[in-house]
């Protein structure tokens, strides 16, 4: 039997461990004493007063015992792991023989080099990238795709900070997912005061702003009332300049003036300059409409807050940090009693929230806030490019998104230029299913009474279409859909309701232009904006599922996912 050890046990502090893990080694779980006290939770015999508890799991047909908590002079009701105040009278509990671990749960990954593992909700194996990436000290930033555990990696991380932590991230959902999963099992440290928020709420933490931020549906109803020329039709396209190209890139100021924006060059915005003087017109009449109507801009707001900011935090993670704009995030990196213990974590291919995100656009951020710290290092950047959650088709699809944002587009900047490494199950499926009312009452049927099922959505208000045909409430948007995982997972709508788009996309793409590694290049002509305004709606986030089926209408062209197990590892 394999054994491994929980990060956060000190087997060196513990009387007999030695000969007790020889014994477990030999599957002699009779000189052990092992008996079972909880699910999938065993306890051996160390000494006459005190014992270890563990679980049994399997990997690959080995048996694996993992060494959870030492248990001193019988104080099983004081147990991390066990229910609090838990009575156990040993004289009653049964026995148990080696052969349970023919039946213990799978484990889909386990690094041969590494006998220590790590626990959030479920059991981690670090590979050797990974490992490597836990044992630096920050400053860190951590590059992932989908499904190369960077998110369980950082709140590991997290666990090893003494003091006041942030976690902040853009989405609300993905705050209580990552709060949920650093709480599992009962962790706790006493030495440490962790804050978990969305950027909302950390804004809010400094001081709470006049009025309701503003969204891109009240924006484009905005936008819909102004005469505005062909060219800046659009709203979603005119909302992301406001977003990131006007406001937000420039700490320094709270938005471009008039003839810097209209100086910025060809990548720095979606319009060519012959547009630019409409679209800054339209820009001050926004500024005055927030004004008038009580709406207020997170990024004008961070620009403010940067006067009124306190350093309050010991350490600071930065998730999705591609959903957040410069000036977001110098506000939350200020909030730092030492300049240097933060990590960001992020993947430019996961963009949901389109603003002009480049990784050479932190490390330029990084560095001028550190002029004065010349002893920061110069390498902050880690890249996992493995993906342990998705099965090996959906794995295929992400890459050939890629490869099509690529070629189409051009490389965003050496950081994201890279394909996903497939490690997880090679169960799978890709599907695609043609959208029609017998169709969704066939899906309606398997999944209404099913928590393994999910259904996502491009836009928050095609939830409501989803549900005139289906009755789960588990229907996400994909803003909503960052940190959940599930089984199975429906891409509703995903191509027919962007056909046009699609196809402009793929337009004049051959067979080989979706084969080979990626090579870092420009886009070919940095003056052609025919396309621009699709590249952000191109992100490559895999649905986390082991099966994900795509409707579209007869008439589309589309694809789907299929991906496999649930957390990485």
């Amino acid at each position: 039997m394999r054994i491994l050890t929980y990060r956060g046990l000190d087997t060196a502090a513990i009387p007999g461990i030695d000969k007790l893990m020889d014994r477990l080694a030999a599957d002699d779980f009779r000189s052990a004493d092992v008996k079972k006290v909880g699910d999938n939770l065993y306890r051996a015999r160390l000494d006459r007063s005190n014992r270890l508890l563990f679980s049994l799991f399997r990997h690959q047909g080995e048996r694996c015992a993992l060494l959870l908590e030492y248990i001193p002079s019988h104080a099983y009701e004081k147990s991390r792991f066990l229910a609090q105040g838990v009575e156990i009278d040993e004289a009653r509990i049964p026995a148990a023989a080696a052969e349970a671990a023919d039946s213990a749960p799978e484990l889909s990954y386990l690094n041969p080099a590494l006998p220590r593992f790590h626990l959030l909700d479920k059991v981690l194996s670090f590979d050797d990238d990974q490992e490597l990436i836990y044992q630096q000290p920050p400053p860190l930033v951590i590059i992932g795709s989908a499904g190369s555990g960077k998110t369980a990696l950082t709140l590991e991380k997290m666990k090893d900070a003494p003091g006041d932590v942030l976690y902040v991230t853009r989405s609300p959902f993905l705050v209580q997912n990552a709060r949920d999963l650093y709480y599992a099992n009962g962790w706790q440290r006493d030495d440490q005061d962790v804050d978990f928020l969305s950027f909302r709420e950390y804004l809010e933490s400094i001081q709470v702003p006049d009025g309701k931020e503003i969204t891109a549906r009240a924006f484009a109803a905005w936008a819909a009332r102004q005469r505005l020329p062909k060219a800046l039709k659009d709203s979603q396209q005119l909302f992301e300049e406001f977003q990131g190209a006007i406001t937000g890139a420039d700490p320094a100021q709270a938005y471009l003036s008039r003839d810097a924006y209209l100086a910025l060059g060809v990548k720095q915005s979606i319009y060519p300059q012959e547009a630019r003087a409409e679209v800054y017109d339209l820009f001050e009449k926004y500024l005055r409409w927030l004004d008038e109507q009580g709406w207020f801009d997170a990024n004008l707001i961070s620009h403010a807050w940067l006067s009124r900011v306190t350093p309050r935090y010991d350490w600071v993670v930065v998730d999705e940090v591609q959903d957040l704009t410069n000036v977001q995030l110098l506000l939350i990196l200020k909030s730092l009693r030492s300049g240097d213990n933060f990590l960001l974590c992020g993947d430019a291919n996961q963009i949901v929230h389109p603003n002009f995100f480049s990784w050479s656009k932190i490390k330029s951020l990084f560095w001028q806030q550190q002029a004065d710290s010349p002893g920061a290092p110069a390498d902050l950047v880690r890249i996992l490019n493995a993906n342990f959650r998705n099965s090996p088709q959906v794995t295929e699809i992400a890459n050939r998104l890629l490869h099509v944002k690529h070629a189409r587009f051009g490389s965003v900047d050496r950081e994201s230029n890279y394909l996903v490494r497939s490690c997880g199950p090679t169960q799978g499926r890709v599907g695609l299913l043609q959208d029609s009312d017998k169709v969704k009452h066939n899906l309606d049927q398997r999944t209404a009474a099913s928590t393994r099922f999910a259904i996502l959505v491009l836009h928050p208000e095609q939830k409501t279409e989803v549900r005139k045909f289906f009755r789960t409430p588990l229907v996400f948007s994909i803003h909503e859909a960052k940190g959940l995982e599930y089984e199975n997972v429906l891409l509703y709508g995903f191509l027919s309701s962007e056909e046009k788009r699609f196809r402009d996309i793929a337009a004049e793409l051959t067979e080989a232009d979706l084969q080979g590694e990626l090579r870092y290049a420009r886009a070919r002509d940095k003056g052609d904006k025919s396309l621009e305004s699709w590249r952000r709606s191109t992100s490559c986030r895999t649905p986390s599922s082991t099966r994900a089926l795509c409707c579209a209408r007869p008439s589309s062209t589309a694809w789907t996912s299929a991906t496999s197990s649930t957390r990485p590892r």
